[in-house]
Order: structure tokens, then sequence, then C-alpha cells
């Protein structure tokens, strides 16, 4: 019981570390962009940093669908590649109790 508390604890924190890495890139982006946009012949830094401001979440909001975009085909991906590695151990695990039964 201790260990499956131990195993769902490491997952939160893993999870936990993934989601701040996802926000803080994401963030990282918005910020990146805004950089840009305010050093781009800005002649009233006010206004031009008002309209940064009102865009940094529809920026932040196109990041976090690009990202989720991005990886839901990566976990995908592993998910299947899991799924057949799974599938090729339990053919075998078969083959070998048949073959016992048959050789027994």
């Amino acid at each position: 019981m201790k260990n499956k508390i131990k195993a769902i604890l490491k997952r939160g924190k893993l999870l936990a570390v993934s989601a701040a890495i996802a926000v803080t890139s994401a963030l990282t982006a918005v910020c990146a962009c805004a950089e840009d946009a305010v050093t781009e012949g800005a002649t009233e830094t006010g206004s031009q940093m008002s309209t940064v401001l009102a865009d940094a979440g529809q920026q932040l909001t196109n990041e976090f669908n690009t990202l989720v975009a991005t990886i839901v085909p990566v976990i995908i991906g592993i998910l299947v590649s899991g799924l057949v590695i799974f599938g090729i151990i339990m053919l075998v695990k078969l083959a070998k109790k048949i073959f016992n039964k048959v050789a027994g």
C-alpha cells in the first residue's frame, strides 16, 4: 500500500512539473511576442503596450492550442507503441504457457 501511494505521488509530481513547463513555455512565447510588438517602431509606447496587453490573452490561448495540438499526436503514438509492446509480451507469455503444456 505504501509503495502504491509513493507511485501515485511520483506521477502527481510528474504531472505538476509537466503542466508547469507547458505554462511557462506558453508564457515565454507570449512575452516574446509582446516584446517584438513593443519594439517594432512604436511611436506611442502607452497605446502600443495596451494593445499588447489586450492581445496577450488571445496569444496565450493560441499558444496553448498549438501546444496541445502538438503533444496529443505524440501521446497517442506513445500509447499505441506501448499497447503493441504489451501485446507482444502477452503473446510470448501465452506461447510459453502453451509450449510448457504440450512439452510437459
